[in-house]
């Protein structure tokens, strides 16, 4: 999960042709944007509170013999040569080295509008979901199954909430509820726990950690809104350097 701040921007070659009071400009808009999806989702007392309860239920698993029970369930009649095969796959989604540039690859290549509008809110339910996931992690201070007990040591560790499941998630959550089709929704929702599962399967992270993860992302995706409302992203080369810029205007 920490190395979700680190991939904000893909570097490319800077490419000439933006002032320095446009740039200044992109950048104030792009800080406006990701402000009101904070706002939407940080001082919202009903976001805030079904993250709430979704923490304190992922304790009462930890901290009880349930995240164990299961972990070992899973290991001893579930596992097989199959699903470490499946997992290899399954996991890649939630990588962040691999998503990131992946969603904004997507954005700034594609020509499709909706395969767009997928990839910008995809982008933005994870940063906005980031700094909430980051803390989680570290003050829960939970382990890995390979390295002891679900139960919560705050700080003490940083996996009491698995960045694979929360990562993986957003871009299938986001796929989601851009459905009108019930079948289609269901197969993204079910596509969603996938990345989490295969860290259970690989014995990363306990089912309370793969649970918590996954509610984040579907906590962050329901503040963005995918239709946009008149929204639209572009990405630009800032006006000095190296790098390309998330900007938006309304």
């Amino acid at each position: 999960m920490p190395r979700t701040f680190v991939i904000i921007f893909i570097l490319l070659s800077f490419v000439p042709g933006l002032s320095s009071a446009a740039g200044t400009d992109e950048l104030k808009s792009a800080l406006s944007v990701l402000e009101k999806d904070y706002r939407a989702f940080y001082f919202d007392g009903h976001v805030m509170g079904s993250l709430g309860a979704g923490v304190a239920g992922a304790g009462v698993l930890a901290n009880s013999s349930a995240d164990r029970e299961a972990h070992e369930y899973f290991q001893d009649n579930l596992r097989s040569g199959a699903t470490d095969a499946f997992s290899d796959a399954s996991r890649v989604p939630g990588d962040v080295l691999v998503a990131i540039p992946l969603l904004f690859g997507t954005y700034a290549l594609a020509g499709d509008g909706a395969v767009k509008s997928w990839a910008r809110d995809s982008l933005r339910a994870l940063f906005v979901g980031a700094p909430a996931g980051l803390f989680i992690q570290y003050a829960t201070g939970a382990s890995r199954p390979e390295e002891g007990g679900s139960g919560w040591k705050p700080f003490k560790g940083n996996n009491g909430l698995s960045g694979h499941a929360f990562v993986g998630a957003a871009a299938f959550l986001t796929a989601a509820k851009m459905q009108d089709s019930t079948a289609m929704k269901s197969l993204f929702y079910g596509l969603s726990v996938l990345p989490g599962l295969s860290r259970m399967n690989d014995e990363k992270h306990y089912f309370s950690q793969v649970a918590l993860g996954w509610w984040l992302a579907y906590l962050s995706t329901g503040v963005i809104d995918d239709k946009g409302q008149g929204a639209s992203f572009r990405l630009s080369p800032f006006p000095e350097g190296v790098g390309v810029m998330l900007s938006t205007s309304f």
